[in-house]
């Protein structure tokens, strides 16, 4: 029996292993960096086993400590349930942590962060964004509680939330820049920046089925930057239309011949359940039937 154990050592834990770091864990929990510290300390002296490395560069999480991590976001998750079955309110507190691709973090979650605030304004929420892999593995891993992805995998709960196309980009100066639509095979020898935001193993799987052998010049992780390069003519690229610049001056755009199309998921552990704050942005996000239709950069005439 662990009868020591308190929830200020589960939330102090669960902090710095979210932050990897004491100094900003104990920043978010408004206690000392001592205070949380100490807590960290005596929740691993209760267990026997020591639950973070500590470094000069923050912390990272021991074996014992990343299935210790589940568990403590389970407890926390339990307690917010009960928390809000004694309250009996429609107004939920509590915390609510995000993973997301960069496309969906433009495009999509603006409006379903407004439409929590404004059911739920207690609600605080904290955004990780990265590729379709790390979204994934942060929801396997407990570090959060639900994710925005294109990818799912078998131990994970997904339901589709939007969908758009793959796209062509090119500089209107490009002799594709005329084109109304234009198979991958097009695409032999052209010059070609490749999304490092998470699509590119996808796109090189497309690529690949079609026999296309486009010349790789450049990955590029942010799609912006992707963006930037295109206008200057450094290359074409392939992209989903959500990942496109709001500001698409000095793109063009072209569809697919066959129309290739990408599915993003809500994820979230199969084997939990989930917390009322979670359950109530899955449910908002799974109830909103204004799927954004992205316009086209329209053609130089």
């Amino acid at each position: 029996m662990f009868s020591n154990i308190t929830l200020v050592q589960t939330r102090c834990f669960c902090a710095v292993a979210e932050k990897g770091n004491f100094t900003v864990a104990a920043e978010q929990l408004c206690l000392s960096q001592s205070a949380v510290s100490q807590a960290v300390a005596a929740l691993e002296r209760n267990l026997g086993a020591q639950l973070l490395v500590r470094g000069r560069d923050g912390v990272t999480l021991t074996g014992a400590g990343l299935s210790a991590l589940g568990e403590a976001r389970s407890v926390l998750a339990a307690v917010e349930r009960l928390a809000g079955s004694a309250r009996g309110a429609t107004t939920l507190r509590g915390s609510l942590r995000i993973g997301v691709v960069q496309s969906a973090a433009i495009r999509l979650l603006p409006g379903w962060l407004r439409q929590l605030r404004a059911a739920h304004p207690d609600v605080a929420v904290t955004l990780y964004e990265g590729t379709d892999p790390e979204v994934t593995a942060w929801v396997e891993a407990g570090i959060v509680e639900i994710g925005f992805t294109s990818r799912t995998l078998a131990g994970l709960s997904a339901s589709p939330v939007a969908q758009d196309d793959y796209v062509v980009v090119v500089a209107p100066g490009h002799p594709f820049a005329v084109k109304a639509s234009l198979a991958l095979k097009d695409l032999d020898g052209q010059r070609m920046l490749l999304s490092g935001g998470g699509c590119e193993t996808l796109i090189q799987e497309l690529l690949a089925s079609a026999s296309s052998t486009p010349d790789i010049v450049c990955m590029v992780r942010d799609n912006a930057a992707l963006a930037s390069m295109v206008r200057e003519g450094l290359g074409l690229t392939i992209m989903p239309e959500m990942a496109l610049p709001l500001d698409q001056q000095g793109l063009i755009a072209i569809r697919l011949r066959p129309n290739m199309r990408r599915t993003l998921h809500a994820v979230t552990l199969r084997s939990e359940r989930l917390g009322p704050v979670t359950t109530a942005f899955l449910e908002l996000v799974q109830s909103d039937r204004t799927k954004p239709t992205r316009k086209l950069a329209k053609r130089p005439t």
